[in-house]
């Protein structure tokens, strides 16, 4: 387990690089104004950080301990696999549905993944989210989110 950490570590610090490598092709922000590599600079650095403990801590271990043999059969890792291709159909799906159709649907999805199993609290949570964050990026950061192309816009 010990070398695994480590060869995640290395990657998640390899990962960590190449966003800090690619921040300076981001736009220039107005002076005292949050610019669009903030979130990236953030993430990269809570990548860096992790990847560090994950790999000082996996060489300062002193127990090797056996890991469960990795199953696909496993409920916990089929969930994983779906909630991972929902992200990317989501991701793919952005364009041409536009932000608040795929929300209202992915929302409900992971809520469903995560055995929540209240409908209409599920519907409602996932539209006053929807709603909330599509308000914020619109309104106060006057970012454009994707309306879908499939609707004219």
């Amino acid at each position: 387990m010990k070398r695994v950490d480590i060869i995640f570590g290395i990657i998640g610090l390899i990962i960590s690089a190449y966003v800090f490598s690619m921040l300076d092709s981001f736009p220039e922000g107005q002076p005292g104004e949050v610019g669009a590599d903030f979130f990236p600079y953030i993430l990269a650095i809570g990548l860096g950080v992790s990847s560090l403990v994950l790999i000082v801590s996996s060489v300062f271990k002193k127990t090797s301990e056996d890991a469960e043999p990795f199953k696909f059969s496993d409920t916990g890792i089929q969930r994983v696999g779906i909630a991972l291709a929902s992200t990317v159909i989501y991701c793919l799906a952005l364009d041409s549905l536009g932000f608040i159709v795929c929300t209202l649907v992915y929302l409900p999805l992971m809520m469903f993944l995560l055995k929540e199993r209240k409908y209409f609290q599920m519907v409602l949570v996932s539209g006053a989210i929807t709603a909330t964050v599509f308000l914020i990026f619109s309104s106060f950061l006057n970012i454009t989110l994707p309306l879908g192309t499939l609707y004219g816009y």
